[in-house]
């Protein structure tokens, strides 16, 4: 099991959803991965949320923080489980 974590500030551009769509990829199922988006970039955080689901991955938990800063907790769903 890896720990991967992933900080996102600033506007995401259409080219950075590719890669965040690469960085997924690399998780691999029991992998932990977190997700800091700054707060100013609230308007992400339902496409970012939209992609883990779209890639199979479970949001544990999602929580901001005292500054603002939105955090997401998830782990890829094992695909042994959904045959």
């Amino acid at each position: 099991m890896s720990d991967y974590s992933m900080d996102i500030n600033g506007n995401i551009e259409l080219s950075d959803y590719s890669n965040i769509f690469d960085y997924l990829n690399i998780i691999d199922k029991d992998d932990n991965f977190v997700i800091r988006i700054n707060r100013d970039n609230k308007t992400d955080i339902d496409v970012i949320n939209s992609m883990l689901q779209d890639n199979k991955f479970t949001i544990n938990y999602t929580q901001y923080d005292d500054f603002g800063n939105y955090y997401i907790s998830a782990n890829k769903i094992s695909l042994k489980n959904n045959i």
